[in-house]
């Protein structure tokens, strides 16, 4: 048995934490992880209605791909991407031929240990195949926490440092050369008619820039970290700005991929569209190991083909993080998952217009499939913390209305928060039972509540 006295005194002795300051750490002990729970060193258990990060897609160690994994270890342990072994083309095969069956555009696929990885690859490739040096980043945004994969405040490893917990210090260098920002989507439900004023701004922005300086625009389908569904509307508007100006879109999915949607792909509920460069992660295996991916399209796959293309790690195509792919999207496609995700999308969506509508608090919710997000607003209708999606991290988090939620949440036995101050990211696993769904929601009501009673 586990002696949590101990290895609390060697955490807090010895980890390097992110995000929580030392004085503000708390030591959230986690026994073991099983089906849709988080089992805690003292004996509770949480629904973990979130998946984690909005990454443990099908629910904690998923038989198929630890049957698979486990299959793996009686072959292989590492191989490094000089070498093929099964596992890597089979994944490869599984990606291109059988998930993006039917789609014309993709080529080839890379797989990397981790989403910021693959975000790094995909913003060399679209340098390497324009020959131009701008990327465009949308506000909101999150890509990973390396220096090049994001640009954003508050979500690019920047610092709240331990004596001033109200000032925020980037990375020297930032911002980054070779970053610009553009602005944020309208919200799904925006009543905007004609040309979204989103749209209109970034064309400005790319005419100031230059579109020949321009390699790519990277976009994510709903926002990970600031939890935004973006207007039906911008996508298409988007995409059709990169094709007229002539640069790359890279479709970051490492959060939606893979279902969290109810498509394989967010850029898929959007029909005529594909990216140049499609960045996954996270459910591709269902986060049981550490995973990434770049999908190139047919051209610029061609362009690397004949090429020698001077990159790689050590992990470049493990055979062990393959084999939870394989097993992973082998079981997604035969036990058609993602109609799944659609139907126990449709019961969560209904429960929770219906705290919607009895909770002053929600000003908005948005999302699609598994993944919806609860904006949280005072009397007057306005974000309770104003800076809202522009948070700094500053001052005592403790009172923002998404850390309320995630207490008052777990005191019901329900691991539920969110990220930026205003929303909370509900987004099940995809194993989720109806049951479990009522579950969730019922604490959620209680969260929503204790909101209500202090801010609406």
């Amino acid at each position: 048995m586990s002696n949590w006295t101990e290895i609390e005194r060697w955490d807090r002795a010895y980890y390097l934490h992110n995000v929580q300051a030392q004085a503000d750490y708390t030591f959230l002990a986690v026994d073991r992880a099983d089906g849709n729970f988080i089992q805690l060193a003292d004996g509770s258990r949480l629904l973990d209605f979130q998946s984690q990060l909005v990454s443990d897609s099908m629910g904690h160690r998923h038989p198929a791909a630890v049957d698979a994994v486990n299959q793996a270890m009686t072959r292989y342990g590492h191989v490094f991407f000089g070498m093929a072994n099964e596992y890597r083309a089979r994944a490869a095969k599984l990606v291109i031929e059988d998930v993006l069956a039917g789609e014309d555009w993709p080529g080839r696929f890379r797989v990397f240990a981790s989403g910021t990885e693959a975000v790094e690859s995909a913003l060399a490739m679209a340098r390497l195949y324009t020959g131009r040096p701008v990327i465009l980043t949308q506000a909101h945004s999150f890509h990973g926490s390396t220096m090049g994969a994001t640009w954003l405040r508050g979500y690019r490893n920047s610092l709240n440092p331990g004596d001033d917990l109200s000032r925020v210090v980037d990375v020297p260098g930032f911002p980054v050369s070779g970053y610009i920002p553009i602005p944020p989507p309208e919200p799904a439900d925006a009543a905007v008619e004609g040309v979204l004023p989103s749209i209109t701004a970034t064309e400005s922005i790319i005419r100031a820039v230059g579109a020949e300086n321009i390699a790519a625009v990277i976009t994510e389908p709903m926002f990970g970290a600031g939890g935004l569904m973006p207007h039906d509307g911008y996508y298409p508007a988007l995409r059709e700005l990169s094709r007229r100006h002539g640069f790359l879109w890279i479709d970051d999915e490492v959060l939606c991929g893979f279902g969290r949607l109810g498509e394989w792909f967010g850029y898929q509920r959007h029909a005529g569209i594909h990216p140049d460069l499609m960045v996954v992660g996270k459910g591709i295996n269902g986060s049981l190991l550490p995973s990434g991916g770049v999908v190139a399209a047919k051209a610029v796959a061609e362009y690397f083909d004949r090429a020698r293309w001077w990159s790689g790690s050590t992990w470049d195509g493990h055979p062990l993080v393959c084999a939870s792919i394989v097993g992973n999207l082998e079981y997604m496609l035969e036990n058609d998952v993602l109609g799944q995700v659609r139907v126990k999308g449709e019961r969560l969506r209904a429960g929770l217009a219906e705290l919607a509508e009895r909770h002053p608090c929600v000003g908005r919710v948005g999302g699609a499939g598994l993944y919806f997000a609860v904006d949280l607003v005072n009397a007057n209708g306005e974000p309770i913390v104003p800076e809202d999606r522009y948070t700094g991290f500053t001052g005592d988090l403790g009172a923002h209305p998404n850390h309320l939620i995630a207490a008052e949440c777990a005191r019901h036995g329900v691991f539920l928060g969110g990220f930026v101050p205003n929303t909370v990211k509900v987004a099940p696993p995809f194993t989720v039972n109806d049951d479990e769904i009522d579950q969730g929601l019922s604490a959620l009501d209680a969260g929503l509540s204790a909101v209500d009673r202090r801010y609406a």
